[in-house]
């Protein structure tokens, strides 16, 4: 493959520590009937749509699929009106090795919280392209909103880099034809990252030459 001449980054729990706040928000959801979020649950549902009856089977309530993920959703929100964070290194690989290159996000979230999140830590102009999986026909696995991602930044889909926390991201990603860095969080370690050319514990771990060796 050549040289990376643009990079492509997922959201949730790869630029922004809100895995943990999702797993916060479904705890508090589904404790008053006794149920405990568990890595090996939750790591499948990471970088994929998971639909409100999902949830609702996993997680046994007396709440209609709705309410659980309405439910859900308010407390996430509110934990991100003051515990939304950078992921460690996040900020010191786009500072650093990654300054140079076009970057794109390309998540399975709803854009208008893509906008929200990255907008609130002061980084929504470091990525002129954000693409939502809600805006393509299919979402991850599928390699749809990589390769809108790379036509929004005008490059080949080969010529870019994609950084996911997600096993699903990771397989749509090559599917895209990209190179893939998997950044495992402790909710997807356990997973299966062979999809993926490179696997690092933080983002700044990638530098400068790896990007440019093609």
């Amino acid at each position: 493959m050549p040289p990376a001449q643009a990079l492509i980054f997922d959201m949730d729990g790869l630029l922004l520590d809100t895995e943990r706040l999702y797993v916060m928000a479904t705890q508090a959801v589904i404790a008053p009937w006794g149920h405990v979020v568990t890595p090996e649950v939750y790591g499948d549902w990471i970088g994929r749509d998971v639909s409100a009856d999902e949830f609702a089977a996993t997680y046994p309530t007396d709440l209609s699929a709705d309410e659980f993920v309405e439910q859900m959703r308010a407390h996430f929100h509110r934990l991100c009106e003051t515990d939304l964070s950078l992921m460690p290194g996040a900020l010191e690989f786009l500072d650093g090795a990654a300054a140079g290159y076009p970057k794109a996000v390309a998540s399975s979230t709803k854009r208008e919280t893509i906008d929200k999140h990255l907008q609130q830590l002061g980084l929504i102009d470091r990525f002129p392209v954000r693409v939502s999986g809600r805006d393509v026909p299919r979402g991850k696995p599928a390699p749809d909103v990589f390769l809108v991602a790379a036509a929004g930044l005008g490059v080949e889909p080969a010529a870019c880099v994609v950084f996911e926390d997600s096993m699903h991201g990771c397989i749509g990603a090559r599917a895209a034809g990209m190179r893939v860095v998997a950044v495992p969080s402790i909710y997807t370690a356990h997973l299966d990252f062979s999809a993926a050319d490179r696997v690092v514990t933080r983002l700044d771990e990638v530098g400068t030459g790896w990007l440019t060796s093609g």
